[in-house]
């Protein structure tokens, strides 16, 4: 037996007589010109970028969150690679974002970041260090993707204890 779509039907199961006008309206959402138009507003591309560090940070994934930084560009890289390499060795890493308006255009942009950092050590599971800040993220627009430029302070990912 096939379910009906609940497209066919309007409001108490009355069957919808503008069927084919929805499945245009469906289609031209989920169209490529839908997908760009999304993809081309800054504020859209800046905070994927930004919740894509994040998640790397929680899978404990360094590489990825590292790809996610324009190296030619951002100030300190090897010392953020050491500690960003440090901290997903050694601690269960739980974090979340809240983004602030982006400011900027149309290549760079700037944006608060009210991040939250959970940490757990792996090894001894102890107490849960909890790290809040508001960080300024600078974003730079490289080819058809976001890179991050600057976080500021990046002192916030650095390890408490050297190597752990």
């Amino acid at each position: 037996m096939v379910a009906q779509a609940s497209l066919m039907t309007g409001p108490a199961g009355v069957r919808c007589r503008r069927r084919g006008a929805i499945f245009a309206l469906v289609a031209l959402l989920a169209s490529p010109a839908a997908a760009r138009s999304q993809a081309s507003d800054p504020a859209v591309g800046i905070k994927q970028l930004v919740l894509d560090a994040s998640r790397s940070l929680q899978s404990a994934n360094a590489a990825l969150f590292m790809g996610l930084i324009d190296r030619s560009s951002f100030d300190g890289y090897a010392a953020l690679r050491e500690d960003i390499r440090a901290l997903t060795a050694h601690r269960r890493i739980a974090s979340s974002v809240s983004i602030g308006v982006p400011e900027g255009g149309p290549e760079q942009w700037t944006a608060s970041v009210d991040w939250l950092l959970e940490l757990t050590p792996k090894l001894d599971p102890g107490p849960v260090e909890r790290r809040r800040q508001a960080l300024r993220v600078s974003v730079r627009k490289r080819g058809k993707r976001w890179r991050i430029v600057g976080l500021a302070p990046a002192a916030f990912f650095a390890p408490t204890e050297p190597g752990r």
